[in-house]
């Protein structure tokens, strides 16, 4: 697996290197990697991410709506690293505690979501189901005729 520094991830998008820096601290669940400081290096799933974000942002997406997008088209990443530079096993306990909250509320409205698109798909399933000519008529009398 090729992995990329932030300097050639933003050479690869043609980016001055200063906004993909900008990008990942906005965004840093999404931007993947291995190792440390200058060692630190990200995947290719964090380029197509990045590709991503600047589509969206040469479109006029604000950040809530990019980041929308980005939870629907992959995955996230909790850095463990953060929580391992806490100094006292208590408040390592209490990050880990922080992280699993947060992780759990998302799933949790990923549980939600889901119900709804499957609830949409059924509406969408009977809806096919439905003769065509039952859905004509149906749509024709919710509409009032002009007679004149």
């Amino acid at each position: 697996m090729e992995l990329y520094t932030i300097a050639e991830l933003s050479k690869l998008l043609k980016i001055p290197e200063s906004t993909a820096r900008y990008y990942r601290d906005r965004h840093p669940d999404y931007f993947h990697y291995t190792g440390k400081g200058r060692k630190k290096r990200y995947t290719p799933e964090t380029l197509e991410a990045l590709r991503y974000i600047c589509e969206q942002a040469n479109n006029s997406r604000n950040a809530e709506e990019i980041n929308e997008g980005l939870q629907a088209q992959f995955k996230r990443e909790i850095n463990i690293e953060e929580i391992t530079a806490v100094t006292t096993a208590g408040e390592q306990q209490l990050k880990l505690f922080e992280a699993l909250t947060n992780t759990l509320g998302e799933i949790a409205n990923q549980k939600q979501e889901i119900q709804g698109l499957r609830e949409e798909i059924k509406e969408l399933r009977d809806y096919i189901k439905t003769p065509v000519l039952k859905r004509i008529f149906k749509i024709a009398d919710k509409k009032p005729i002009n007679k004149g």
